[in-house]
């Protein structure tokens, strides 16, 4: 950005503002141009100090007779200068978790409106389901599921969307893209699978452990297998829970060492959640 700029598009946006009040100035990544000052004052980080300066300027000149509200999103507020954070500027934080299997739901109501589904097939109830089967899953998931069902289906050359491939495309989603030329030695792909059957195993005897869903041992992403669970909706967690869920999420590195007396690095992202 050439020097001058970005004060002066941030005087242009809120002049635009005040012209067309009433209205909402939304800033979106505000992170972008809000980082906390300091760390030097050359090129790039001058003028994005510079732009910063011009943003606080403009939000003190607002009052509630001005008729504009101005709010900004961001991932990251851990970043943000605490001058943004400052009573009569970005006082006010709220924050927006991912959605739960209520909302899931209204949010797959929404992308599936443009997809054509199999006539069998129930929006509402496919819906539902879904939302089931996406604990933790954000809008953004949601609409990706959504193309990526409707991409999987064009290419079977299906003229409509079905149930599985809603299916593949969470496991798409979740676990990444299916590495067909990755070719496993039969060893290996015996240790994958007891690996992934050992998370199910000790899932099943265990009273807090999540359900499981399903066990795949086809690569995708960075890893060789999965296992997908349904956690339950809930934002506090017993000792007893954590106890069982720590157990189940070691239950694959327990059965490569009871089975095969060795352990691999299979089990490097259990022992990552874990601790």
């Amino acid at each position: 950005m050439f020097v001058g700029v970005g004060p002066a598009r941030v005087r242009d946006m809120f002049s635009m503002a005040r012209k067309n009040a009433p209205c909402i100035l939304f800033i979106d990544e505000i992170d972008a141009v809000g980082r906390k000052r300091g760390g030097g004052n050359f090129g790039g980080q001058s003028e994005q100090e510079n732009t910063l300066n011009q943003l606080l300027v403009e939000m003190d000149g607002f009052n509630t007779a001005t008729n504009v509200v101005v709010l900004a999103g961001t991932n990251r507020p851990d970043i943000l200068d605490p001058a943004l954070m400052r009573p009569g500027r970005f006082d006010r934080q709220i924050y927006i978790g991912p959605p739960d299997i209520k909302g899931r739901a209204s949010i797959f109501k929404v992308h599936l409106r443009p997809i054509k589904l199999d006539p069998s097939m129930d929006k509402d109830a496919l819906a539902r389901k879904m939302a089931a089967a996406t604990p933790g899953f954000t809008g953004a998931d949601i609409a990706n599921v959504c193309n990526e069902a409707a991409l999987i289906a064009a290419r079977h050359l299906n003229t409509s969307v079905q149930g599985k491939h809603f299916e593949h495309a969470i496991d798409r989603v979740i676990g990444g893209l299916e590495k067909k030329t990755q070719v496993l030695q039969p060893t290996e792909k015996k240790t994958v699978a007891y690996h992934e059957a050992g998370h199910a195993i000790v899932g099943w005897f265990l009273q807090h452990a999540d359900p499981l869903l399903k066990v795949s041992i086809i690569p995708r992403g960075k890893g060789l297998g999965y296992a997908q669970y349904l956690p339950r909706e809930q934002y506090l967690y017993s000792r007893e829970q954590l106890f069982d869920r720590m157990c189940m999420m070691l239950g694959g590195r327990v059965a490569e060492q009871v089975f095969f007396s060795r352990i691999t690095t299979g089990a490097q992202d259990d022992l990552k959640k874990v601790t």
